[in-house]
């Protein structure tokens, strides 16, 4: 996926913001913070890499990916209502 696609951004979402430690209620709060905390180049560039994504729909890359980069091991229908719910929320 990343010879592919540049999904840096979606990356440091999940490391830094949606790691391991945070719960699924805790999703809504964290993306506020990143929409207060990240400027509006990196509020696009992650509404850009989520879109492609979704035009993408390969999910068992998105899967890998998430496991690799979340450490979540996610089904199709989470991942949809993941991505879904970030981009709903972004600013």
């Amino acid at each position: 996926m990343n010879g592919e696609l540049n999904l840096e951004t979606f990356k440091y979402f999940l490391e830094c913001y949606f790691n391991v430690s945070a719960n699924y209620d805790e999703l809504d709060r964290l993306i506020n913070e990143f929409n207060s905390s990240e400027n509006q180049k990196y509020r696009q560039q992650l509404r850009f890499e989520l879109e492609q994504i979704l035009q993408l729909d390969n999910w068992n890359v998105v899967q890998k990916f998430v496991k690799s980069y979340g450490m979540r091991n996610m089904n199709e229908e989470k991942l949809k209502w993941l991505i879904l719910r970030i981009l709903n929320n972004l600013k």
